[in-house]
């Protein structure tokens, strides 16, 4: 037995040798829910243009997914597990593939909130160790991680949020978007996007938030987190959040009201004049914009969703705070009327949540392409010239 323990790595490095002499590489892109296809999709889509890289898909829930990708670049998890992979990327290092013959991990992160201990995850059982490189999203997580030995400065690279890029450069034409939703022409557009939890402001009041907006006169975009749609009970409280929404679609009408299940929330974002949410990462991604926030109160939220005090005060001090729904309809017509009010503080968040927005996919790319090739990468470190961000 010992012997076939020291034997096992030797394999391992004369397996990836052996492939190497192949022409092309193999990556696998592990993609948990939707979102991750928001996160990700735009690194693997840069990734598939190149002729010598192959792009392959899977996840542990592939009736949530498999739609997203190509289905000739889908591979069950039992699939695989002993095939040899040049690179595994991934968004969420909770549940990763458990492969045999791979030479290089990746993660990613898919969110800057601060939610389920993950500003600082020493009692979680991530396994950071087996990544190669981690990618991070700004400097404060990454000092963070830094600081309490949870990644090495070997490990640890800033890179952005390549599911970002394209709303931050201007990329969305938010009136094209709206029409192709088909929102009635003329009026605002506010999107509310609560976070996942029974102890969100959806369970608390999320219908009366979307009708008190329809009745102040907005049209509605509502974009609900993967897991509430999901169905299992353990993730959607037992309620069936589509049928919900669409029964107040047919009551406001449909040109009023719209629930979106898009994966990628950002050209929701661009339609949006305004946005009401209770604390997720799309309501800092929004911050990016300079338009008006506002935060709907959810008393039990942070405990329930264990989200870091700092970061809730953060993305608190860029947006209206209100607690009831009459409240809301005070303050989402006030917002449109002064839509300048707290844009210092929004552009100063945003520009410190997300590190140099636009470019984050091309470092990526290099970051990628640094490990399928072997190229030296800078650790801990910037992948390109900084310039001025939002």
């Amino acid at each position: 037995m010992n012997f076939l323990r020291r034997l096992a790595p030797i394999a391992h490095r004369l397996d990836h040798a052996l492939a190497r002499l192949k022409p092309g590489r193999d990556v696998l892109v592990e993609l948990r829910t939707p979102v991750y296809h928001a996160v990700l999709g735009p690194i693997a889509d840069a990734l598939a243009a190149d002729p010598d890289l192959r792009v392959w898909y899977t996840s542990e829930h592939p009736e949530r997914v498999r739609a997203l990708v190509p289905s000739e670049r889908w591979l069950s998890r039992a699939d695989a597990e002993w095939r040899r992979f040049d690179l595994y990327m991934n968004a969420d290092a909770w549940a990763p593939v458990p492969l045999r013959r791979c030479a290089h991990r990746l993660n990613f992160f898919h969110g800057v909130a601060g939610k389920y201990d993950l500003d600082e995850p020493s009692s979680l059982p991530l396994e950071y160790e087996r990544y190669d490189r981690v990618a991070f999203i700004n400097r404060d997580r990454m000092g963070r991680y830094l600081n309490a030995g949870i990644v090495s400065p070997a490990q640890a690279v800033l890179v952005g949020y390549p599911k970002l890029d394209r709303l931050a450069s201007g990329g969305y034409d938010g009136g094209t978007i709206r029409a192709d939703l088909g929102l009635e022409p003329g009026r605002p557009a506010a999107l509310y996007a609560p976070t996942y939890s029974t102890a969100s402001s959806l369970h608390l009041a999320g219908e009366d938030i979307v009708r008190t907006l329809v009745r102040s006169g907005f049209n509605v975009i509502v974009k609900l987190h993967d897991r509430s749609l999901d169905a299992d009970p353990r993730y959607n409280g037992g309620i069936d959040w589509r049928a919900r929404f669409a029964a107040i679609e047919r009551e406001a009408g449909s040109s009023r009201v719209r629930l979106s299940t898009a994966a990628d929330s950002s050209p929701l974002l661009a339609a949006a004049d305004i946005m009401v949410t209770d604390h997720s990462s799309v309501g800092f991604e929004f911050l990016v914009l300079d338009r008006p926030l506002i935060v709907f109160d959810a008393p039990d939220l942070p405990g329930a969703a264990r989200i870091n005090p700092e970061k809730l005060a953060l993305l608190r001090s860029t947006a209206t705070v209100v607690t009831t729904c009459n409240e809301l309809a005070v303050q989402a017509t006030s917002s449109m009327a002064a839509p300048q009010r707290l844009s210092t503080a929004r552009r100063r968040v945003a520009r410190d949540l997300f590190f140099d927005p636009g470019c984050a996919t091309g470092r990526s790319v290099n970051l990628v392409r640094g490990l399928l090739y072997g190229d030296s990468v800078p650790a801990a470190v910037d992948l390109t010239v900084k310039r001025e961000s939002v």
